[in-house]
Protein backbone atom coordinates (compact mmCIF):
# COMPACT_ATOMS: atom_id res chain seq x y z
CA UNK A 1 0.00 0.00 0.00
CA UNK A 2 1.30 3.43 -0.80
CA UNK A 3 0.38 6.85 -1.40
CA UNK A 4 1.07 9.13 -4.89
CA UNK A 5 0.94 13.22 -4.68
CA UNK A 6 -1.01 15.03 -6.98
CA UNK A 7 0.23 18.27 -8.58
CA UNK A 8 -3.10 20.11 -9.27
CA UNK A 9 -6.78 19.79 -9.07
CA UNK A 10 -6.81 18.59 -12.71
CA UNK A 11 -4.83 15.38 -11.38
CA UNK A 12 -7.72 14.10 -9.87
CA UNK A 13 -10.66 11.72 -11.38
CA UNK A 14 -14.29 12.17 -10.96
CA UNK A 15 -13.37 15.00 -8.32
CA UNK A 16 -15.92 16.29 -5.55
CA UNK A 17 -15.42 19.59 -4.00
CA UNK A 18 -16.25 20.45 -0.75
CA UNK A 19 -17.60 23.26 0.30
CA UNK A 20 -16.86 24.53 3.68
CA UNK A 21 -19.96 27.26 3.85
CA UNK A 22 -22.39 23.99 3.32
CA UNK A 23 -22.50 20.62 5.65
CA UNK A 24 -24.10 18.62 2.65
CA UNK A 25 -23.36 17.57 -0.92
CA UNK A 26 -26.74 18.91 -1.83
CA UNK A 27 -26.57 22.26 -0.11
CA UNK A 28 -29.36 22.68 1.92
CA UNK A 29 -27.75 23.23 5.19
CA UNK A 30 -25.42 26.55 4.60
CA UNK A 31 -22.51 26.91 7.73
CA UNK A 32 -22.35 31.31 8.24
CA UNK A 33 -18.71 33.30 8.11
CA UNK A 34 -16.93 32.71 11.24
CA UNK A 35 -18.71 29.40 12.74
CA UNK A 36 -16.83 27.43 15.08
CA UNK A 37 -16.59 23.96 13.35
CA UNK A 38 -14.00 22.11 14.70
CA UNK A 39 -15.36 19.68 17.32
CA UNK A 40 -18.93 19.25 15.95
CA UNK A 41 -20.42 16.39 15.51
CA UNK A 42 -18.76 13.94 13.21
CA UNK A 43 -21.80 13.68 10.77
CA UNK A 44 -21.50 17.90 10.94
CA UNK A 45 -19.70 18.09 7.28
CA UNK A 46 -20.89 15.35 4.37
CA UNK A 47 -18.82 15.10 1.36
CA UNK A 48 -21.04 12.74 -0.10
CA UNK A 49 -24.58 11.24 0.96
CA UNK A 50 -22.05 8.07 2.67
CA UNK A 51 -18.96 9.79 3.56
CA UNK A 52 -18.40 12.25 6.49
CA UNK A 53 -15.67 14.73 7.02
CA UNK A 54 -14.47 15.73 10.63
CA UNK A 55 -12.48 18.52 11.60
CA UNK A 56 -10.39 19.05 14.25
CA UNK A 57 -11.85 16.00 16.68
CA UNK A 58 -8.49 17.61 18.67
CA UNK A 59 -6.57 20.33 18.65
CA UNK A 60 -6.91 24.27 17.45
CA UNK A 61 -10.43 25.84 17.27
CA UNK A 62 -10.84 25.97 13.46
CA UNK A 63 -13.45 28.29 11.86
CA UNK A 64 -14.88 29.03 8.62
CA UNK A 65 -14.04 32.11 7.34
CA UNK A 66 -14.58 34.11 3.88
CA UNK A 67 -11.23 34.90 1.62
CA UNK A 68 -11.91 38.51 0.68
CA UNK A 69 -10.42 41.65 1.73
CA UNK A 70 -13.36 42.05 4.85
CA UNK A 71 -12.70 39.05 6.57
CA UNK A 72 -9.71 36.25 5.71
CA UNK A 73 -6.97 37.73 3.18
CA UNK A 74 -4.69 35.54 1.31
CA UNK A 75 -4.27 34.37 -2.47
CA UNK A 76 -7.22 32.38 -2.67
CA UNK A 77 -10.06 33.08 -5.09
CA UNK A 78 -12.65 35.88 -3.43
CA UNK A 79 -15.56 34.87 -1.99
CA UNK A 80 -13.98 31.25 -1.67
CA UNK A 81 -15.49 29.40 2.04
CA UNK A 82 -12.41 28.36 4.08
CA UNK A 83 -11.28 26.68 7.10
CA UNK A 84 -9.52 29.05 9.54
CA UNK A 85 -7.38 27.98 12.64
CA UNK A 86 -4.16 29.36 15.05
CA UNK A 87 -1.10 28.45 14.33
CA UNK A 88 1.39 28.82 17.01
CA UNK A 89 4.47 26.52 15.63
CA UNK A 90 6.36 27.69 12.88
CA UNK A 91 7.89 24.58 11.78
CA UNK A 92 5.29 22.23 10.14
CA UNK A 93 4.91 18.79 12.03
CA UNK A 94 2.04 16.49 12.08
CA UNK A 95 1.62 16.64 15.77
CA UNK A 96 0.99 20.38 16.09
CA UNK A 97 -0.82 20.33 12.45
CA UNK A 98 -3.35 22.64 12.79
CA UNK A 99 -5.96 21.61 11.00
CA UNK A 100 -7.33 18.12 10.49
CA UNK A 101 -9.78 16.15 9.03
CA UNK A 102 -11.21 12.72 9.50
CA UNK A 103 -12.72 10.84 6.64
CA UNK A 104 -15.43 8.45 7.34
CA UNK A 105 -15.10 5.87 5.44
CA UNK A 106 -11.84 6.67 3.71
CA UNK A 107 -10.91 8.73 0.77
CA UNK A 108 -9.23 7.86 -2.66
CA UNK A 109 -7.63 11.22 -2.96
CA UNK A 110 -7.81 14.58 -1.28
CA UNK A 111 -6.00 17.53 -1.79
CA UNK A 112 -6.73 21.60 -1.16
CA UNK A 113 -4.75 25.25 -1.54
CA UNK A 114 -2.98 26.59 1.67
CA UNK A 115 -2.51 30.11 2.78
CA UNK A 116 -1.38 32.55 5.88
CA UNK A 117 -1.83 35.47 7.11
CA UNK A 118 -0.44 37.89 9.52
CA UNK A 119 -0.87 38.05 13.08
CA UNK A 120 -3.63 39.87 14.94
CA UNK A 121 -5.49 42.10 15.19
CA UNK A 122 -5.79 41.85 11.18
CA UNK A 123 -6.08 38.95 9.38
CA UNK A 124 -4.30 40.81 6.49
CA UNK A 125 -2.64 38.96 3.85
CA UNK A 126 1.63 38.90 4.23
CA UNK A 127 3.65 40.72 1.88
CA UNK A 128 3.16 39.76 -1.52
CA UNK A 129 5.74 36.65 -3.67
CA UNK A 130 7.02 35.45 0.28
CA UNK A 131 7.62 31.33 -0.27
CA UNK A 132 5.34 29.53 1.42
CA UNK A 133 5.79 25.49 2.32
CA UNK A 134 2.67 23.37 2.11
CA UNK A 135 2.82 20.06 4.20
CA UNK A 136 -0.15 17.65 3.51
CA UNK A 137 -0.05 14.51 6.11
CA UNK A 138 -2.16 11.37 5.84
CA UNK A 139 -2.92 8.31 7.26
CA UNK A 140 -4.12 5.31 5.51
CA UNK A 141 -6.79 2.91 6.46
CA UNK A 142 -3.65 0.18 5.88
CA UNK A 143 -1.35 1.99 8.44
CA UNK A 144 -3.59 4.92 10.73
CA UNK A 145 -0.31 5.31 12.48
CA UNK A 146 2.12 5.93 10.51
CA UNK A 147 2.43 9.59 8.99
CA UNK A 148 3.13 10.11 5.01
CA UNK A 149 4.10 13.44 3.57
CA UNK A 150 3.56 15.02 0.52
CA UNK A 151 4.55 18.89 0.47
CA UNK A 152 4.48 22.05 -2.22
CA UNK A 153 5.76 24.89 -2.75
CA UNK A 154 3.84 28.25 -3.53
CA UNK A 155 4.04 31.98 -2.22
CA UNK A 156 1.77 34.67 -0.32
CA UNK A 157 -0.29 37.21 -1.46
CA UNK A 158 -3.74 38.86 -1.80
CA UNK A 159 -6.84 37.73 -2.70
CA UNK A 160 -7.51 36.79 -6.26
CA UNK A 161 -10.07 37.55 -8.99
CA UNK A 162 -12.13 33.82 -9.34
CA UNK A 163 -10.73 32.55 -12.71
CA UNK A 164 -6.48 34.01 -12.35
CA UNK A 165 -4.45 31.23 -11.71
CA UNK A 166 -3.38 30.73 -7.61
CA UNK A 167 -0.07 31.29 -6.68
CA UNK A 168 -0.81 29.25 -3.05
CA UNK A 169 0.55 25.89 -2.93
CA UNK A 170 -1.40 22.93 -3.46
CA UNK A 171 -0.87 19.93 -1.92
CA UNK A 172 -2.75 16.90 -2.95
CA UNK A 173 -2.44 13.34 -2.37
CA UNK A 174 -4.28 9.81 -3.98
CA UNK A 175 -4.21 6.05 -1.90
CA UNK A 176 -2.87 3.72 -4.20
CA UNK A 177 -3.57 -0.39 -4.65
CA UNK A 178 -7.20 0.12 -2.99
CA UNK A 179 -6.16 1.39 -0.27
CA UNK A 180 -8.18 4.57 1.65
CA UNK A 181 -6.83 7.79 3.17
CA UNK A 182 -8.68 8.36 6.22
CA UNK A 183 -7.30 11.37 7.97
CA UNK A 184 -5.51 14.50 6.43
CA UNK A 185 -3.36 17.20 8.37
CA UNK A 186 -2.23 20.64 6.99
CA UNK A 187 0.40 22.56 8.01
CA UNK A 188 2.67 25.74 6.53
CA UNK A 189 5.58 26.99 7.10
CA UNK A 190 7.61 30.52 5.92
CA UNK A 191 10.88 30.20 4.68
CA UNK A 192 13.35 30.21 7.91
CA UNK A 193 10.60 29.27 10.05
CA UNK A 194 9.41 33.23 10.00
CA UNK A 195 6.27 33.76 12.44
CA UNK A 196 2.53 33.82 10.99
CA UNK A 197 -0.63 34.20 12.74
CA UNK A 198 -3.26 31.80 10.71
CA UNK A 199 -3.49 28.87 8.45
CA UNK A 200 -6.17 28.75 5.82
CA UNK A 201 -7.33 25.33 4.09
CA UNK A 202 -9.18 26.09 1.01
CA UNK A 203 -12.02 24.10 -0.34
CA UNK A 204 -11.40 20.38 -0.65
CA UNK A 205 -10.60 18.34 -4.08
CA UNK A 206 -11.64 14.69 -3.21
CA UNK A 207 -12.26 11.14 -4.77
CA UNK A 208 -14.41 9.66 -2.89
Amino acid sequence: MGLVQLNAPGDFHAATEKRWDLRDPDGLEPVDVDVIVSRTPADFYRIAPTVTVSVNADGATVRRRSCSSDDFQCNFWEGDAILVARDVNPVADPIDAPIRLRFDPGVRAVGAWLGACTRDPFDTSLVDGQPLFGALWVALKSDPDTWRLVTAEGWTGDVCRVGTALTAPFVAARATAGDRIVEARFDVALLGNRRYDKIAVSELTVEV
